[in-house]
């Protein structure tokens, strides 16, 4: 990720992190998946390198930067954790059969999948845990307003992991009327070694969203607005935690809640520039348009980066997945195509530029996005949260706020919608006949606007709706819906985990 602005000592220090990384892996492993007992005979042999992690200020501050690398990991947020969000929805669909049964919602209690997703978002909350148990036992080496800053980076992380995971492996909030429901066990503590006492249950999925808000709420007061002195300023500001991003996360946070007045306020204050200045590109491709290897533009809030040295495999980078001159698994579905199953997706709107036709012989029958296309470097960076999202997310609560059809959400709605559209005239209040009308629209301009960036088969689930229209990986052939609550929309628990948990840890339903 190059976050010193030094390729060479980036690599060292990934290559330092993760030797020290794997030495107390089975503690990340542990606080995951709540691992058996130890006897008495085993040393926390993690000590010396953790009093070396943390010796200097640089070193804490590097300790902290390996938990975005963390993050990236390409069974996380830098590769896969976006791709299963979409096919679990109905706009793309597996050509080549790689994903096994997770598009058709029929993972097996031992998928890999599942296992390495569980596994990436519990290693991430591990060094997050363990960095923050660092920086307060070191605390007197940095200044009191830096320490405060690395704690809020921190915290910012594990906050990131834990709503991934818990959107994963739990029902969403809305499927209990109080979040009541089982989620994911809730890891704070930075274990030094393979201690019992991280053997751990599922917390509710309330108290997970609880930590998430906490954590997030806790960053949002000591994140930096920008990041000042260091190689590349500009580099840093989207691709760590800043005020901008820990509020981004909070007002997507509280729409999956439902907490609408919330998620206003925090979209609220990044739109009117609390956070710093943002704005939509000129183009719909902008944002996915490499500028000497980096993607910083003013629409991008907070994305997780990749350059040729640095970046997910083969098998997990986006581009190899989306470009059909990679793997090309994954077409764009008939679903998304149509106007009659996407009803907003105007035939002349702009974004449709961003789709391709295969041009291999195996490809040649399908549509592909391009958004992903550096199949030489694997150098895309993932667009986790883009400003477009924030307007968003704005026009939907107020929206839903209302007690009619509002006009400043079909302004925020307008924003997106006019930079893509072709001769379709603007919305206008009297374009609805009700909130209800207007709702529908935010939501399909959602699923245009934000596609193949992780968001469609959440943003059904939130608002209980049904996947339809969604096609197995022949791209004719059309499964049967997925409502809202089917037990098998939630990944399983990696059953080696429940093995070795003895009890504590209990599978989820129908694995």
């Amino acid at each position: 990720m190059d976050y010193n602005g030094d390729l060479l000592q980036l690599l060292k220090l990934k290559k330092i992190m993760r030797h020290i990384i794997y030495v107390f892996l089975a503690t990340a492993v542990l606080m995951s998946a709540c691992q058996k007992k130890v006897t008495d005979d085993i040393k926390p042999q993690d000590l010396l390198s953790s009093d070396v992690v943390f010796s200097t200020p640089q070193k804490i501050e590097n300790a902290v930067l390996a938990g975005y690398d963390a993050l990236q990991s390409p069974e996380f947020l830098s590769g896969r954790v976006l791709i299963y969000v979409d096919l679990l929805g109905e706009d793309i669909f597996d050509r080549t059969g790689y994903f096994t049964e997770l598009p058709r919602f029929n993972l097996t209690s031992n998928s890999g999948i599942a296992y390495n997703v569980w596994t990436a978002g519990y290693f991430a909350i591990a060094t997050a845990n363990r960095n923050l148990a660092g920086i307060a036992a070191n605390s007197s080496k940095l200044t009191t307003a830096k320490a405060k800053e690395l704690t809020a980076e921190c915290k910012f992380i594990r906050a990131v992991a834990n709503f991934y995971l818990v959107n994963f492996f739990a029902q969403p909030y809305v499927y209990t009327a109080d979040a009541s429901h089982p989620g994911i066990p809730l890891i704070t503590q930075g274990f030094t070694s393979n201690d019992p006492a991280a053997n751990t249950p599922k917390s509710s999925v309330a108290a997970v969203y609880t930590a998430v808000i906490t954590d997030l709420t806790d960053a949002l007061a000591d994140l930096p607005l920008e990041y000042t002195g260091t190689s590349n300023d500009a580099y840093h500001d989207k691709t760590r935690g800043t005020k901008a991003s820990a509020a981004s996360l909070l007002s997507r946070v509280y729409l999956y809640k439902g907490d609408y007045a919330n998620a206003k306020k925090y979209a609220s204050d990044v739109i009117s520039g609390t956070y710093g200045a943002f704005s939509l590109n000129s183009t719909v491709d902008a944002a996915y348009t490499s500028n000497g290897g980096e993607y910083i533009t003013d629409e991008g809030i907070w994305s997780i980066p990749n350059n040729v040295n640095d970046n997910p495999n083969t098998n997990n980078a986006l581009p190899m997945h989306y470009y059909p001159t990679g793997r090309g698994d994954l077409a764009i579905s008939p679903s998304y195509l149509s106007t009659t199953t996407n009803p907003y997706f105007a035939i002349d709107d702009k974004r449709r530029t961003l789709i391709i036709t295969g041009t291999t012989s195996q490809t040649s029958s399908y549509k592909f996005t391009r958004k992903y296309t550096d199949i030489t470097g694997r150098a895309d960076w993932a667009p986790i949260i883009r400003y477009a999202e924030i307007l968003l997310t704005y026009a939907e609560a107020q929206a839903r706020l209302a007690s009619g059809v509002d006009a400043d959400a079909v302004a925020k709605l307008n924003l997106v919608r006019d930079r893509a559209k072709g001769l379709s005239p603007s919305y206008t209040v009297l374009s609805f006949a009700n909130k209800d009308a207007l709702i529908a629209a935010i939501l399909g301009e959602r699923r245009i606007e934000l596609a193949f960036e992780g968001h469609r088969f959440w943003d059904i689930m939130r608002v209980k709706g049904t996947v339809t229209n969604k096609y197995d990986s022949d791209g004719t052939t059309i499964l049967p819906a997925e409502p809202f609550g089917a037990k098998k929309n939630v990944f399983p628990i990696p059953q080696l985990e429940v093995d070795k948990s003895k009890g504590v840890l209990v599978q989820n339903d129908d694995y």
